[in-house]
């Protein structure tokens, strides 16, 4: 194949993830937000509530959630940004709110049993924080904000096309990117972008009113002990308030065209769903699909169990089950 032939290809790959990265992104306006756009051990069979591997895997999960998720909150006394919007001043992020916002990314990728950094690249956070003060200047999420915009900048503007954004600040935009709510959000692009095996760098901007996580670019190689797929909620253990209304399931190489998705409770009676359209433009190939009567704040662990059949993966045909245990961090 000619290299001029290889070169069109990859423009084109790129041309249509951006352009479908775009058109993903909506409000979310049940959640008071705008966003546009853990590897555990699995209780054995035969096991009941209450033996060792069971208690082993929960207080892990348990304790995952208190190191990196409780432990990033954000608190009064934090400080979002550095910035003035009314003079455009850009500000940074301090050092104290980034570490916030890895710790909060980190728990959600150990929690899909991803053990590798993700690092800051500090010229691509000057841009997504540029990007950040238009949004947050404009009260409006654009990627391709118009030169007219308050606070514009060709600097913002590159990063807007090559960013997550939200109206939510701070560790907190980690969740709204996780939650990925919005009829237009039906793909989780930026939960997909997030939990990607390659994603090894992202830029931060942030704002009191707004938040620009660049994420396309610079893809890495998955690490070694990648998990075969990334689910969310994740398989095993998980806090009740993490299961989002959109399930998710992505497997490199996959074709989940022929794809039929099941889901039982811990009875065993099956649980009526309906998936959502197939699109393959973000991270890994997803399917994705919304449960009936799923109920996230649970006060007694609740089992899930998830199968699905027909999956291509590089040519080959496999079916999938796993369990999913709704736990309640404070119980």
């Amino acid at each position: 194949m000619k290299t001029e032939h290889i070169v069109r290809s990859l423009f084109k790959s790129t041309f249509l993830t951006l352009l479908l990265f775009i058109v993903a992104c909506e409000s979310d306006t049940a959640v008071d937000e705008e966003v546009i756009s853990q590897e555990e051990e699995i209780p054995e069979e035969g096991n009941t509530p209450g033996d060792p591997v069971e208690n082993t895997a929960r207080l892990a999960a348990k304790q995952l959630y208190e190191d990196y998720y409780a432990s990033s909150k954000t608190e009064s006394g934090d400080v979002a940004w550095t910035g003035d919007e009314p003079s455009c001043a850009t500000g940074d992020v301090p050092q104290a709110t980034k570490n916030k916002i890895f710790a909060r990314l980190e728990y959600f990728r150990k929690a899909v049993g991803l053990n590798n950094t993700v690092a800051e690249n500090a010229t691509k956070s000057d841009k997504a924080q540029a990007a950040a003060l238009m949004m947050h200047a404009n009260n409006e999420l654009d990627h391709f904000p118009p030169n007219s915009w308050k606070c514009f900048s060709p600097e913002g503007k590159e990063a807007a096309g090559k960013s997550l954004l939200t109206t939510a600040r701070n560790a907190e935009s980690i969740d709204s990117y996780m939650r990925d709510a919005g009829s237009s959000n039906g793909p989780v692009g930026h939960r997909r972008w997030l939990l990607w095996p390659r994603l090894q760098e992202i830029g931060i901007g942030n704002t009191s009113q707004a938040n620009a996580i660049w994420v396309i670019g610079n893809a890495g190689s998955p690490p070694s002990d990648a998990p075969e797929f990334i689910s969310w909620p994740p398989q095993g253990y998980s806090p009740g308030q993490f299961a989002y209304a959109r399930w998710s399931f992505s497997i490199a190489g996959a074709d989940f065209s022929n794809t039929q998705v099941g889901m039982k409770d811990a009875m065993g009676n099956p649980i009526s769903l309906a998936l959502e359209e197939l699109d393959p433009a973000y991270g890994d190939p997803t399917i994705v699909w919304v449960p009936n009567g799923i109920q996230p704040n649970v006060s007694e662990d609740t089992l899930y169990t998830v199968t699905l059949t027909n999956v291509e993966v590089s040519g080959s045909m496999k079916d999938f089950e796993y369990e999913v245990i709704l736990f309640d961090v404070n119980g």
